[in-house]
């Protein structure tokens, strides 16, 4: 049989057109290349069939790593998670790696023709991007069993796989109690607790906060804004007939769909109703209305999940459970500050 002729460093730079030094960096996921020439370098190195060398350690090999998302959580703009994976997607081609994105359509979730994933590509690793069908994650982590797996803003009690998540309940626990120090006391949480797992640890956050405040929390605390199954990601909310002190978003979309509601209706932000929410992506509800909200250290995130995605890959470490990476308040114009003995007209 005939022996394969080795791919050099100097037949993938000839290829490309440019030097040997450029496509030793761009594979070595060093400085000084542009995120563009890199991937094109990885592509056709790949291509050519280019086998890292024995003496190269493992730290410089290039991954391929699977990205898959449901179609609901980026069909619409803006996304929170295609933000996510644009990040993710520039921290591996800048350490040399490549992506593919799986957009998993219902019916694919639901596994109603079989299970696939990613079109007969065979990655190096996985990250899933928000909550999915809880089967079709455990279908996925078995048919990758040999290869890291790690989800990203959603947890499972499986331990073959890393958990990235945001800080869902300290974080909604933060923005209630700023509502409580602004000296709000009748709060309604606007979400469907059950409806994704990141919903449901921000309502028991904004129930901490109140519990701990004295303030009991019933369903008259609850406006909901979608379906509980999961699936349905069409946002909407209905006005309480009594408009509480302020309104506990859980996430900006929601947010800006119910101010602009209640600005419809005549009421004003935040001189009538306060306004808190979570995400910092859709902050900007009008020219003059900026949302305080909860920010989401996106950075960091992607670099916590691509470093684990690493680590795994090289063998140093095996899946360690949930990490939960804290952001920060981020200060708009929602919040009126008020004695807590001050009474207020309600709008009716």
């Amino acid at each position: 049989m005939e022996r394969r002729k080795e791919v050099r460093l100097e037949n993938i730079a000839e290829e490309v057109g440019v030097s040997i030094v450029t496509v030793s960096n761009a594979l070595k996921g060093k400085k000084g290349v542009s995120d563009e020439m890199r991937k094109k370098i990885c592509e056709t190195a790949m291509a050519m069939g280019y086998q890292v060398s024995e003496e190269r350690t493992k730290k410089n090999k290039s991954y391929m790593i699977g990205i898959a998302v449901a179609e609901r959580y980026v069909k619409e703009f803006p996304s929170f998670y295609m933000d996510i994976y644009k990040r993710l997607a520039q921290e591996l081609t800048k350490r040399g790696n490549m992506s593919v994105l799986e957009v998993v359509n219902l019916e694919q979730e639901k596994m109603i023709h079989g299970f696939s994933v990613f079109q007969g590509v065979e990655p190096n690793g996985i990250v899933v991007i928000g909550e999915m069908n809880r089967d079709y994650i455990r279908e996925l982590a078995k048919a990758c069993e040999q290869i890291p797996l790690v989800c990203l803003d959603c947890y499972d009690v499986l331990e073959n796989m890393d958990y990235i998540v945001t800080d869902s309940y300290g974080g909604m626990t933060q923005m209630t109690e700023l509502l409580l120090d602004a000296g709000h006391e009748k709060l309604m949480f606007v979400g469907t607790p059950g409806a994704t797992g990141s919903i449901t640890d921000r309502y028991l956050g904004f129930c901490r906060a109140l519990e701990e405040r004295g303030i009991p929390v019933t369903e008259e605390n609850i406006l909901k804004d979608r379906e509980s199954d999961g699936y349905d990601y069409k946002l909407d909310v209905e006005l309480p007939e009594a408009l509480p002190d302020a309104f506990v978003c859980n996430c900006d979309k929601s947010a800006n769909i119910l101010i602009n509601k209640l600005l419809a209706k005549g009421v004003r932000i935040p001189e009538d109703v306060s306004v808190v929410s979570f995400d910092h992506y859709y902050s900007q509800v009008q020219k003059e209305i900026e949302l305080t909200t909860y920010e989401n250290d996106e950075k960091a995130i992607a670099h916590i999940c691509v470093n684990t995605l690493i680590k795994r890959l090289e063998g140093r470490k095996k899946a360690a459970g949930v990490r939960i990476v804290e952001g920060k308040a981020v200060y708009g114009n929602t919040v009126k500050k008020q004695s807590t003995y001050q009474k207020r007209e309600r709008i009716e």
